[in-house]
């Protein structure tokens, strides 16, 4: 009686129902997500019942966070294990008794770790452009107009993972090189000391934030030794 007068108040009946589902039999397949909210007897004939088809569904849900599940743990391990490379790089980095020692070190350590075809350290020459004169390849003058491309990174203090514009691409590598993605990590302590830039020519190799919070500690580490250093 109960069921009677729902169906009257939304002006559907069984019969409407039945002949919707003769007239659609594939209506479950393309609504999979209604099936585990179906409370029917288990009835089987020569076709599949709805119950051994809620049975599928939720198998193939198990199975999809079953999968998901083991990303998350393989990516724990993989953070796990890039943590204490970066702790003993730190420790490294602490003891430098160079720019070049510090760089050498960080370089190797970012190309092997995070799979970057190249990375490269940029520095701010704060001395009238005498370290620039002498290492172009590593050292930007403090008037470089090509800085302001980089206002962002700067600004926000952050690692960015990107696809490089035309106009930093062409600063950072030159018109002919093939990049697809770049990390840039700002160097910044008190004042702006210069970028690292891990490159790959796979465009999503940097295309999202992986590894950005180990990049960015990381880069205010460096940025206080360099302070030192400079």
């Amino acid at each position: 009686m109960q069921t009677d007068q729902n169906n009257n108040q939304t002006g559907v009946d069984e019969t409407s129902v039945v002949e919707f589902l003769k007239g659609n039999p594939e209506f479950f397949n393309h609504n999979s997500d209604l099936l585990p909210k179906l409370h029917i007897p288990h009835e089987t004939g020569g076709a599949i019942s709805l119950i051994e088809k809620q049975v599928s569904v939720f198998r193939h849900k198990c199975t999809a966070l079953e999968d998901k599940l083991g990303e998350l743990i393989l990516v724990a391990r993989e953070n796990e294990q890039l943590h204490r490379r970066l702790h003993v790089l730190i420790q490294e980095v602490v003891s430098a008794d160079s720019i070049e020692e510090l760089m050498l070190l960080t370089s190797d350590t970012l190309i092997q770790n995070f799979r970057a075809d190249d990375a490269r350290f940029l520095l701010i020459d704060k001395k009238s452009g005498e370290n620039h004169a002498k290492h172009p390849e590593r050292y930007l003058s403090y008037d470089e107009p090509a800085l302001s491309h980089f206002e962002k990174n700067f600004s926000s203090g952050e690692t960015i993972c990107c696809i490089p514009t035309d106009e930093q691409k062409q600063f950072l590598f030159g018109e002919q090189a093939k990049v697809g993605s770049v990390a840039i990590i700002p160097l910044k302590h008190k004042r702006d000391l210069g970028l690292i830039v891990l490159s790959s020519v796979d465009a999503r190799r940097f295309g999202s934030n992986k590894g950005v919070m180990f990049l960015t500690e990381l880069g205010e580490v460096l940025s206080r030794r360099i302070a030192t250093l400079t």
